[in-house]
């Protein structure tokens, strides 16, 4: 397990991440989506991987997936991924 506040996730973490989840915005957490709609694609990367606090949690990977947040649909597939 890993404070992503106290220890952020590199950029290099942040592309592997947003490759299984649909992209760098599906990262961004609820509360700072206004703020990243400002930021330039070519900018997020920079943006998120500044401070932990801007990205969406829990993020949950395990062998076969990733989970990211407290929707609904992600804690059903994440519920279904340890049924397994």
């Amino acid at each position: 397990m890993r404070n992503i506040i106290k220890e952020p996730l590199t950029a290099k973490e942040l592309k592997k991440l947003a490759a299984e989840v649909g992209g760098l915005r599906a990262l961004v957490a609820p509360k700072r989506r206004a703020e990243a709609e400002e930021i330039p694609d070519s900018r997020l990367l920079a943006w998120l991987a500044e401070d932990g606090s801007r990205l969406r949690r829990p993020i949950v990977v395990t062998a076969r997936q990733v989970t990211v947040g407290f929707a609904a649909d992600a804690k059903a597939a994440l519920e279904r991924e340890l049924e397994r």
